[in-house]
């Protein structure tokens, strides 16, 4: 199966799972590099310098049709949250937040 990445709660972390992306610290300088498999200290020194997530690979377990589905409840609740007038700057907050949630629903 394949991994997708999600975003976690550092203090909801085990040992073990695996970065999808960087951490970086608050000047900008590399802390964990993508790929690192967390241990206890990691998620120790996360914690002390006030990461509060990260993303880290998850196995897929959802089927496509799942996924899917998923999906296209995302895009219905963006598009039940900016019903209404609209303008061409609501528009564009309402794409951003639908391609945001839609990629996290992926």
């Amino acid at each position: 199966m394949a991994d997708r990445t999600v975003c976690v709660a550092t203090l909801g972390l085990k040992p073990g799972a695996r970065l999808a992306q960087a951490v970086r610290r608050a000047d900008g300088g590399l802390l964990l590099a993508a790929g690192t498999e967390l241990d206890i200290d990691n998620l120790r020194q996360m914690i002390q310098r006030g990461i509060e997530c990260v993303h880290v690979l998850q196995q897929e377990t959802r089927s496509a049709e799942q996924i899917a589905h998923d999906v296209a409840a995302v895009e219905a609740r963006v598009a039940r949250l900016f019903r209404g007038a609209s303008s061409e700057a609501r528009d564009e907050l309402a794409a951003a937040v639908t391609d945001y949630r839609r990629r996290a629903a992926a």
